[in-house]
């Protein structure tokens, strides 16, 4: 069975170091709280952690990791969310870590259910559940081993899995959004596409019917969406490296009208990470140096993660964050009182329900905005189709004149 070492506090508030033998750090955790003692940093024992140690290496090889995991990596972001809460559940429930992975492992397929069994073999052997999370970095996000990470250390480990799990389902929530917002002004250019495809060859279609019209017009749509396939690809390949997505979101946060609320969509990111992440226990600098990745942006992680060096000298929260000029003066305002306060826990949660709100406003306006510019590019398509059709056809009246 694995020893761990511990750090803990007694009924006294002494710090209290000890050895334990437990299933997990869950089981140790909960050893140490029958002692009296609240655990503050469990460990395992050195001598086992190095014959056990597992390489902290990123798995897949080169042509994977490069290639294939950024277009597809075979868990989405549902297949988390429902896994972190279900997992969360049996945790609560007093159900060891080892176990519950088991149980997971059972009910997952495909990539998600290798990955898992990974999990639970390097549990069992008395390593960390967040030494094989690094180790999927395109699957696993840095707050997600972050939180599993303090919750190892503190013996919380079922309470920073639940909030995960509520994190990702806010998470699922925004994509939700945006794609409800997208799918119209999607649909219209499709049939912009089409329409700048087909309306060329209508007549093809009344006299001849649907065969010789799909003959001519088939080759010509499946050559453009093959283009449009290609584009997203090498869009997808390029994005995982760090210039092109600093670029793009630099291009992407200044445009007008969808600028401004593609800020505040990155900002809602950042304060509900920051939120959740803060209550777990994590410093300022460190909280705000991962929920600046997890801002989605990374023009305005750039700008938020110049308040870390501030934070790290022992500056206030608003203070470092005013001199970013990236957070808007109400968030300001808001962590100004609760620091004044002493209540920055409360308020933070309060911020991030603000720019929830103000996402779900500003996710509708850029679903108007882009509905409007869709219907004038596909009635430009339409315009310069038919003009060409009414020119050819004028043009043909006046050979046959002339002749």
């Amino acid at each position: 069975m694995p020893i761990y070492d511990y750090k803990a506090k007694d009924r006294s508030g002494a710090t209290v170091t000890g050895t334990v033998s437990a299933d997990d750090e869950h089981g140790a955790a909960e050893m140490i709280r029958e002692l009296g003692h609240l655990p503050m940093d469990i460990r395992q024992a050195r001598e086992q952690a190095r014959s056990q140690a597992q390489p902290n290496m990123e798995a897949g090889n080169a042509f994977a990791r490069y290639l294939i995991y950024p277009i597809w990596t075979g868990v989405n972001i549902k297949m988390l969310a429902l896994f972190y809460r279900q997992l969360a559940t049996m945790l609560a429930a007093g159900m060891a870590l080892s176990e519950a992975l088991r149980s997971q492992e059972n009910r997952q397929r495909g990539r998600f259910g290798v990955i898992i069994a990974e999990m639970r073999e390097n549990v069992s052997r008395g390593g960390k559940l967040s030494d094989t999370m690094r180790r999927y970095p395109k699957v696993f996000s840095r707050i997600q081993i972050a939180l599993v990470r303090a919750g190892e250390g503190g013996g919380l480990l079922d309470r920073m899995v639940d909030r995960i799990a509520t994190y990702l389902e806010y998470e699922l929530k925004i994509r939700a959004l945006i794609a409800k917002a997208l799918i119209y002004p999607v649909l219209i250019l499709i049939f912009a596409v089409f329409v700048q495809a087909s309306l060329p060859h209508f007549a093809l279609l009344i006299n001849q019917g649907g065969g010789p019209f799909l003959a001519v017009v088939g080759p010509g749509l499946l050559r453009k969406a093959l283009c449009i396939l290609a584009i997203v690809v090498i869009l997808k390949l390029m994005f995982q490296f760090y210039t092109p997505r600093l670029v793009w979101d630099c291009i992407k946060s200044n445009i007008p009208v969808i600028g401004g609320n593609a800020r505040k969509i990155a900002m809602s990111r950042f304060s509900r990470a920051l939120a959740v992440l803060y209550a777990a226990g994590m410093s300022l600098a460190e909280s705000v140096d991962i929920a600046a990745d997890a801002s989605g942006n990374l023009f305005i992680g750039r700008g938020v993660k110049c308040a870390i060096p501030a934070l790290q000298s022992g500056q206030g929260l608003t203070e470092s964050l005013t001199r970013t000029r990236v957070v808007s003066p109400m968030v300001l305002d808001m962590l100004m009182i609760g620091e004044r306060s002493g209540s920055s826990d409360s308020v933070l949660e309060k911020v991030a329900d603000y720019m929830d709100d103000e996402v779900d406003s500003s996710i509708h306006k850029i679903g108007i905005a882009l509905f409007v510019l869709m219907i004038l590019v596909a009635a430009g398509v339409v315009l310069v189709v038919a003009i060409q059709a009414y020119g050819g056809y004028f043009s043909s009246i006046e050979k046959s004149a002339n002749q």
